[in-house]
């Protein structure tokens, strides 16, 4: 797994890390967001485009079978485009 150098590590369960690799399976660029927030960023496009999802988040859509760039855009509350 590739995961960005911070000064906080991101806690990565073995149901993250499968949620993680299936993503990258679809095509979609996954890298740590933030590592004291166990936050992610997903990118279904250009450099400048993705979307923020936490750890938990990613699971739990995982375990409701939605884990692709569409359930993460549904999560909302401001995450948007970057």
């Amino acid at each position: 797994m590739e995961i960005k150098h911070t000064s906080v590590p991101a806690v990565v369960t073995p149901e993250l890390d499968d949620a993680l690799a299936e993503l990258r399976k679809q095509g979609l660029r996954v890298r740590l967001h933030s590592g004291p927030n166990n936050t992610w960023h997903i990118a279904d496009g250009g450099l400048y485009s993705g979307y923020v999802a936490s750890g938990d988040e990613l699971v739990e859509l995982r375990r409701a079978h939605k884990l692709n760039i569409r359930g993460i855009k549904s999560l909302g509350w401001g995450r948007g485009k970057k």
